[in-house]
């Protein structure tokens, strides 16, 4: 049987996976190890998957576009960004393009799909290829441990999503979404089967997310792995499970709304109370950053409950592309910092702003937006829009906990910019003239905080085009 591929969304992750196998051998044959190969060619197979979703966009919803264009984005500014480990011996970087594209690859997979079992294929893709960046540093303990506990908690989730499949199989006959929608709106089945079988099936999306309770993996993969690791795990891997999720419960689980609903309501004020109570109590800038993932992901599951009504859908995507670019550009910054300084700890980074400037102030802005503090006016904006729909679908108590998590979250962002502005202890640190490799990272860093800038006065650059 002949099964038809929609190549205006599959194109863009064979085009990557093609570009993940380019670059594996392109750096087998160079004569000597460098990141210029296989960075260049992973760069250009993301820019051409690019172009190739600009060109067939018109044959696409438009969400999925919108969170495609998200996830090469950060891809692209991972890959570039990633220049700053050009250093590292122990740090393969043939290997290290191969599966950053082919997580980017899963990613894709995991927006565009439109059935069960290309879902749970490419979540698996983006995992397991994941779970290798994360130990790929040779020699490295502390990232195999680290490594470890992401795949233990990885196969136990997608274990769990399996089993809610198959339970939807057994109900349906199908796993295709649209199938889906409409078996379980007729099924002859209890209620209580249909329930569990929904709520199985969405774990694995909400561990991918980082939600409570499967957030357990992040604060340790994040310290373990390299820094742009965890921004990529951050960003493009939330933002493929956030649509995922999104493209489950709209187009397939809509019958099954007053199962999933009160599930995601209660997770979400969960997640962000949680996940700001951890970052409070840190003394290091990837662990706050690490705490801090875990309550956003509180903040853009929030809006998903009302994913059926008319702002339910562009609130989280809009608020996925502000955090992404924020989050991008704080990793940036403390991996050119941690090149450069030796440390990421919070307290080592007194007085930044004084003395490295043009890394001090973008992290800072990026911080304010993450925040949602003027002048980052942007990082407001994407408040309000995710708040508005849980207020329009008359969950107020889920907006009242989500305006009592701005406030926390307020509490150790203004901490860490506070101590980034201050007078530095002792003889003022003087950054040095950084190799080509870093100043790559430190223009991928600018570049982003550019666009904050530019969102931050213009938002209607944002709140026009996505979705």
């Amino acid at each position: 049987m002949n099964i038809p591929i929609d190549w205006a969304l599959a194109g863009p992750a064979a085009i990557l996976g093609l570009g993940a196998l380019v670059a594996l051998m392109v750096d087998a044959f160079f004569t000597r190890r460098t990141w210029l190969g296989s960075g260049l060619t992973a760069s250009a197979a993301t820019v051409l998957a690019g172009a190739h979703l600009v060109l067939r966009r018109g044959d696409m919803p438009t969400s999925t576009v919108a969170l495609s264009v998200i996830v090469l984005a950060g891809l692209l500014f991972v890959l570039v960004a990633s220049n700053v480990m050009n250093f590292e011996t122990a740090m393969p970087p043939g290997e290290y393009h191969f599966l950053l594209l082919a997580a980017g690859a899963g990613a894709l997979l995991m927006v565009a799909a439109r059935d069960l079992v290309t879902l749970i294929v490419a979540l698996e893709l983006l995992s397991l290829s994941s779970v290798a960046l994360v130990g790929l540093r040779q020699g490295d303990r502390r990232a195999i441990r680290s490594a470890w506990t992401f795949f233990l908690a990885s196969v136990v989730s997608t274990a769990v999503s399996l089993m809610g499949a198959s339970l939807l199989y057994g109900i349906v006959g199908s796993l295709d979404f649209a199938d889906l929608r409409k078996g379980l709106a007729t099924a002859d089945v209890p209620d209580s089967v249909v329930a569990v079988a929904v709520a199985l099936t969405v774990i694995g999306l909400l561990f991918k997310l980082g939600a409570v309770p499967f957030h357990v993996w992040i604060p340790d993969t994040y310290a373990g792995a390299p820094v742009m690791v965890a921004a990529f795990l951050s960003t493009v891997s939330k933002a493929a499970s956030l649509g995922a999720l999104l493209a489950l419960v709209s187009v397939a689980f809509p019958s099954a709304y007053g199962t999933w609903q009160p599930v995601l309501a209660v997770v979400a004020a969960v997640t962000m109370t949680i996940g700001n109570l951890g970052a409070l109590r840190q003394s290091e800038a990837i662990g706050l950053l690490a705490w801090s993932s875990v309550a956003q992901a509180g903040f853009l599951l929030a809006p998903a409950t009302a994913v059926l009504t008319t702002e339910g859908l562009p609130a989280p995507v809009q608020y996925l592309a502000v955090y992404a670019l924020a989050n991008l550009v704080a990793f940036a910054a403390l991996a050119v910092l941690l090149r450069l300084r030796g440390s990421t700890r919070i307290e080592d980074l007194r007085g930044l702003v004084r003395s490295d400037p043009w890394m001090g102030l973008p992290l800072v802005f990026a911080t304010l937006t993450l925040a949602g503090f003027p002048p980052a006016v942007i990082g407001l904006v994407t408040k309000y829009v995710v708040i508005r729909p849980v207020v329009d679908s008359d969950h107020l108590w889920l907006a009242v906990v989500m305006g009592v998590n701005v406030m926390l979250g307020l509490a150790y962002y203004l901490r860490f910019i506070v101590t980034l502005c201050d007078v530095p202890d002792g003889e003022p640190y003087v950054s040095p003239s950084p190799p080509v490799s870093v100043r790559f990272a430190k223009a991928t860093v600018l570049f982003g905080t550019a666009g904050l800038l530019a969102l931050s006065v213009w938002p209607a650059l944002l709140l026009d085009y996505l979705p």
